[in-house]
């Protein structure tokens, strides 16, 4: 009886250890040669042209964003391009189906990633180790002519199979005089709950003061570029401060390197960096 138990016990153990061997996730590299046989079938995540007559201005980068074991194709659409900007996040589960990320705007249209961003740009990233989240933060820039410009600088969070944007402050930038000299506010998103507040405030305050005062009102979304600095440690407190580098690749680099059975190898590089 006993040696009954004892075999019944160490068959469960290897079944269990069988299982969770199972479940773990696939290596990079071979998720990556996964990612490479759905790119440019019909519906897969590769941008062909017949799918969009601007697929030359999309852009993709190999990622862990969430940190989860689990790669994804973060793909890019450029502001400037036709239909343009686009932003999508798809992620592999652990069978290597693809699952699409979602975008999910708070108060902002979808921001052109590639505003400001080399080939293999860095980016500044804030780990909420309590809630194990990374927010990816990303400055663009939209210039009016010449003379004004107004920069966004946002989060990017890639959670539960979705992407979430969101808009933390703007500097706005005037070239105001015949001298070469210039102006810069800052300001808070309009429609953040930061900027509710702060018009609540100033309303508050108004009520209090003599109605026949002829001074301008100040902007109650107008904050110091001290605070813009650091905007990002004001919406995530506690953070652990970190840094990755995005390898963007072009259409016609991976359409060379499937000529040539690299594709593969051309998203793991591109993943390499994000590693870094």
């Amino acid at each position: 009886m006993y040696s009954i138990k004892k075999t019944a016990s160490a068959l469960c153990a290897a079944l269990t250890l069988s299982a969770a061997a199972f479940a773990a996730p696939l290596s990079p590299a071979e998720q990556c040669t996964e990612l490479a046989k759905s790119a440019m079938v019909y519906n897969g995540w590769f941008v062909l042209p017949e799918r969009d007559k601007a697929a030359d201005n999309w852009r993709y980068a190999i990622t862990d964003l969430d940190h989860n074991g689990r790669l994804e194709v973060l793909k890019v659409k450029y502001g400037w391009a036709p239909g343009g900007p686009k932003l999508f996040c798809q992620e592999l589960d652990e069978n290597a189906s693809r699952l699409r990320g979602e975008i999910k705007l708070d108060g902002t249209d979808v921001p052109d990633l590639l505003a400001t961003s080399d080939a293999s740009a860095p980016v500044l990233v804030l780990h909420d180790t309590q809630n194990n989240l990374y927010h990816y933060i990303f400055e663009e820039t939209i210039y009016h002519g010449e003379y004004e410009s107004v920069t966004t600088r946002y989060a990017l969070t890639f959670s539960g199979g979705k992407l979430t944007v969101k808009p933390l402050a703007c500097r706005h930038w005037t070239l105001s005089g015949y001298d070469g000299s210039t102006e810069q506010h800052y300001y808070l998103p309009e429609n953040s709950a930061e900027a509710t507040k702060a018009i609540a405030a100033a309303q508050e305050k108004k009520r209090g003061t003599d109605k026949k005062s002829d001074a301008a009102p100040k902007n109650p979304l107008e904050i110091p570029v001290t605070r813009y600095n650091a905007i990002e440690q004001e919406a995530f407190p506690g953070c652990v401060v970190e840094s990755v580098s995005l390898w963007w690749r072009t259409p016609d680099e991976l359409k060379e390197a499937a000529s040539y059975g690299r594709l593969s190898d051309a998203l793991a590089q591109s993943f390499s960096s994000f590693t870094r």
